[in-house]
């Protein structure tokens, strides 16, 4: 169960850190670097986590390990597009929307709140 709660906490500690990259201007070298620290922690996390998830809904899991990676992918894109000052309003929504749909499809496969049911 610690794993749940780990992997849990990481993914809204990083979501936090990516709206602080892409809506200030101070501090935002050290937000992208810690980001990047906790996307190891959220992928070990979520190896201890897969052989649960995979016995409840493989697909599901599947499909949200997908989102995960695609999410990760736009949030590197963000920083890169926000260093070179090109960030636009469509890339932070994307961005936005990734995260809210991995985190609605990583409490589906948990089958709620964490501790609950898993």
């Amino acid at each position: 169960m610690i794993w749940l709660w780990t992997h849990l906490i990481t993914w809204i500690v990083m979501a936090i850190l990516v709206l602080l990259v892409l809506f200030t201007d101070s501090n935002t070298k050290v937000y992208e670097m810690i980001t990047r620290v906790l996307y190891i922690v959220a992928i070990v996390s979520g190896i201890f986590l897969f052989g649960h998830a995979w016995a409840k809904d493989p697909t599901l899991l599947i499909v949200k390990i997908v989102v995960a990676i695609i999410f990760i992918a736009l949030i590197e894109i963000s920083f890169a597009k926000k260093a070179k000052g090109q960030l636009n309003r469509t890339l932070i929504i994307s961005v936005i929307v990734f995260c809210l749909v991995v985190g609605i499809l990583g409490m589906a496969v948990a089958g709620g709140l964490p501790g609950l049911r898993f």
